[in-house]
């Protein structure tokens, strides 16, 4: 554990991510939770003393705890910490207003990015860079008119990035902007529609899944509550033209054919699908990737398919509790072949327990062999609802992660693929990133959206989330005033099937969680919209 002891909590997210980074899984506290329970300060490994006053941040690290004392709380709720006598010399003096956060944020992620390195010897690719967009800033840096040489230098001063990170940055950026320039983000938008059944849990999965054995009589009925939604969303949005459909999960294919029908048919009933560019769906599990299902798909003119083995390692597929076998999944991607897709995505983890190198190049040799039309590559990322992180004592994770998202980077240009898309998220291994692959001009424009933020995305669905772009000039649905700048307003849709079900009898009765829920569009649209805005994050 590391105690974290700070005089103001503005950078408080700031601190604990960088901390993170270079000390994963570790559990951050503070003196009220040692104060709670006394017993946690006997775990306290390292302590982080961080005093910001005017003109002057001074940061201590010291192994083990501290006891450091308050004098009191002053009115602002600011503690005067009598934090110099106690550590001596700060490990780092930052001369320099803290107020300005936009300005002194990095300049503090930098400095304790640079302090921990060297306590700790490591070196970070990312840097101090923490967002789960890096992207991001080579995007707007590009649409500025910077040159190549100009936005790498932006990632490695700035953020203490590595050149790699940066050129990778740089070339997805412009590569995405090529695509985006194609598309009228006023006016297009696209659907997520969230499937959140699977035949097992995965050992690392901290997504909305229910196994699929216990919920089977339970799909129709969570089907006729999408319906409603569609037809909510179809209403709402008919002056707006329908540029990517999504089915993600869970795993929709562990649905029945015939309820796949049913789904595909209800798009094709409430939307038009006449100008849409991108239909994807995630066959997902090889286990339940069937021929009849997927010829559902092509008789619904999905174009694009993920078949997901994430290793082809048996022993690994075994220990993270995927159902199916390597020979299953070859033999998932030949039906896809078989029934005419010629667009299949094929997703891998690096970073399995257990897993190293050489079993990394085995899973990248079988996959060369199938040659997808699209690959992409996560870093696990240990997540807090995952069994994974309840149960990390009794796994090892002896493998370098930078090595084995390497080699699938080669395998992935030896398949005359590029990347069109990265992002990072939390407690990634390695403090590494996501990245996806593909041919030209068969990038999954979703996934590209989705990071850039640039259309309104509607999630359908338990567990899906809606994000709608506000702009300068536009009217607030809920003030009706102008916008003011730009900004994302995120809602989440409740996440638990029973509930979802439940709002076809009751409208109201889980309204905390609603997105888009709703029942009797036509009569509760005013009232569906105040609670639809007022429940984003």
């Amino acid at each position: 554990m590391i105690c974290l002891i700070q005089n103001v909590e503005d950078y408080n997210n700031d601190l604990r991510v960088i901390l993170m980074a270079f000390y994963m899984g570790v559990k951050i506290i503070t003196p009220e939770n040692i104060e709670k329970k006394p017993e946690l300060g006997a775990d306290v490994a390292a302590t982080l003393v961080a005093e910001f006053a005017e003109g002057q941040t001074k940061i201590w690290m010291k192994d083990g705890g501290l006891d450091v004392k308050s004098e009191g709380a002053s009115e602002d709720k600011q503690q005067d910490w009598s934090a110099r006598e106690v550590c001596g010399k700060p490990d780092i003096v930052i001369d320099q207003d803290y107020h300005d956060r936009k300005v002194f944020r990095n300049v503090l992620k930098r400095a304790m990015y640079r302090m921990l390195s060297e306590r700790t010897g490591r070196v970070l690719p990312w840097g101090s860079l923490t967002g789960v967009r890096p992207v991001k800033i080579a995007m707007e840096a590009v649409e500025r008119g910077c040159t190549d040489e100009e936005i790498q230098k932006l990632y490695q001063e700035t953020y203490v990035a590595s050149r790699e990170k940066a050129e990778a940055c740089v070339k997805i950026a412009r590569r995405e902007k090529a695509i985006i320039e194609t598309i009228d983000e006023r006016n297009e938008y696209c659907l997520y529609i969230g499937i959140p059944f699977c035949p097992t849990r995965c050992l690392y999965c901290s997504f909305t899944s229910y196994p699929i054995g216990v919920y089977k009589d339970k799909v129709d009925a969570y089907l006729d509550t999408m319906e409603k939604e569609m037809e909510y969303i179809a209403e709402s949005y008919t002056e707006k033209k329908l540029a990517s459909i999504y089915i993600g999960g869970g795993t929709p294919s562990s649905i029945s054919a015939e309820q796949m029908d049913r789904l595909c048919s209800m798009i094709e009933k409430h939307f038009d699908l006449s100008q849409v560019r991108e239909y994807t769906i995630e066959a997902g599990r090889p286990d339940s990737t069937t021929a009849d299902k997927l010829q559902v798909m092509k008789a619904h003119d999905v174009g694009r398919i993920s078949i997901n083995p994430q290793t082809m390692n048996g022993e690994t597929l075994k220990l993270i509790g995927r159902a199916h076998t390597p020979e299953q999944a070859e033999e998932a991607f030949m039906r896809a072949r078989e029934a005419g897709f010629d667009n299949i995505n094929m997703d891998l983890i690096v970073g399995l327990p257990g897993e190293d190198a050489e079993m990394v190049k085995r899973t990248l040799e079988k996959v060369k062999k199938l040659a997808p039309e699209s690959l992409t590559v996560h870093t696990l990322a240990i997540k807090r609802a995952a069994h994974l992180k309840q149960e990390m004592d009794k796994y090892s994770f002896a493998g370098d992660v930078d090595e084995q998202l390497s080699l699938v980077g080669q395998a992935a240009e030896e398949l005359g693929l590029a990347p069109y898309y990265l992002y990072r998220q939390k407690n990634m291994a390695g403090n590494l990133e996501n990245v996806g692959y593909a041919r030209h001009g068969l990038e999954c424009l979703y996934n590209i959206l989705i990071m850039e933020e640039r259309t309104d995305i509607i999630g359908i669905g338990a567990g899906s989330s809606s994000k709608l772009i506000r702009r300068e000039g536009d009217l607030d649905p809920v003030t009706g005033e102008t916008v003011i700048g730009n900004r994302i307003d995120r809602v989440e849709n409740c996440k638990s099937v029973d509930d979802k079900i439940l709002t076809q009898q009751n409208p109201f009765a889980f309204c905390k969680n609603f997105g888009f829920v709703i029942f009797e569009p036509h009569y509760f649209k005013n009232t569906i919209h105040w609670m639809w805005l007022n429940t984003r994050n």
